[in-house]
């Protein structure tokens, strides 16, 4: 693994900004969980889980790189993603993580990795997917690209739990004018579904009855049909109505 990332820094002190780079939080929702794509990195006796991200060529639009590094980290292609932060702080660095695996390097390995344990200023970026579409698959040095419950990512390395909350932070504010639960649901839905959606986007409980009455008389969303996957007593299935708005601009006036 150490060689693929002395290979991986060698290319970029050759062709990318220094101390600039784009990390990208890609929302989905599963098991009533909003969750986010992580990647794993194992470097003798340091394991580092991040935020997908990378750095931008000298010569590369930054909107375009940041496709290239969704692929590269996620295998992931044909994302809308929307910029919503910067993080900058001067004590930005990775050489906390990467301080026990230096301690057994060469002069050369450690003049290669202080490339990388620079300060970076990272762009930020947010992505909303149906989990049920999409699958992972890591590249380049990676170890694993995975899912991870946002109640969880007290875990990531950096300043990457900070970011998921700003992200979140955003959702939030969004949420009343924007197709967010569209985006993060499947086709076809239940109430439950979209109750629990709404909770783990704004943080808090929501009277379920309440929910369901006023998402039902916003006619947002339409029955069409039963799930009928074996429970005992199957649930109605709902899709958002065509031609509607999907955001909850309506619902969120009367607080939920």
């Amino acid at each position: 693994m150490i060689q693929k990332l002395r290979h991986f820094i060698r290319s970029l002190e050759k062709t990318a900004i220094p101390q600039l780079s784009i990390n990208c939080v890609i929302f989905g929702f599963h098991d009533r969980n909003l969750q986010v794509v992580v990647n794993r990195i194992a470097l003798e006796g340091a394991r580092i889980v991040v935020l997908p991200g990378g750095f931008v060529g000298q010569n590369e639009d930054v909107s375009k790189a940041v496709t290239r590094i969704v692929k590269e980290s996620t295998s992931l292609e044909r994302i809308m993603f929307q910029q919503f932060a910067v993080f900058g702080d001067a004590s930005r660095t990775f050489g906390k993580e990467f301080k026990a695996m230096v301690a057994n390097m060469n002069t050369e390995e450690r003049q290669e990795l202080a490339w990388i344990s620079r300060r970076f200023v990272t762009i930020c970026y947010m992505a909303l997917v149906n989990f049920e579409k999409i699958k992972l698959h890591p590249t380049q040095y990676l170890e694993t690209a995975e899912w991870m419950p946002i109640e969880k990512s007290k875990a990531l390395s950096l300043d990457h739990k900070e970011i998921v909350e700003s992200a979140l932070a955003t959702l939030r504010k969004e949420l009343p004018y924007a197709p967010i639960a569209s985006n993060l649901l499947p086709a076809k839905f239940t109430l439950p579904d979209l109750h629990a959606l709404t909770e783990a986007i704004l943080g808090r409980s929501i009277d379920r009855p309440n929910f369901r009455r006023k998402i039902l008389k916003s006619e947002q969303i339409v029955k069409v049909g039963q799930d009928d996957s074996g429970q005992r007593r199957p649930a109605d299935l709902y899709a958002f109505r065509h031609g509607k708005r999907t955001s909850l601009i309506d619902e969120y006036k009367f607080g939920f």
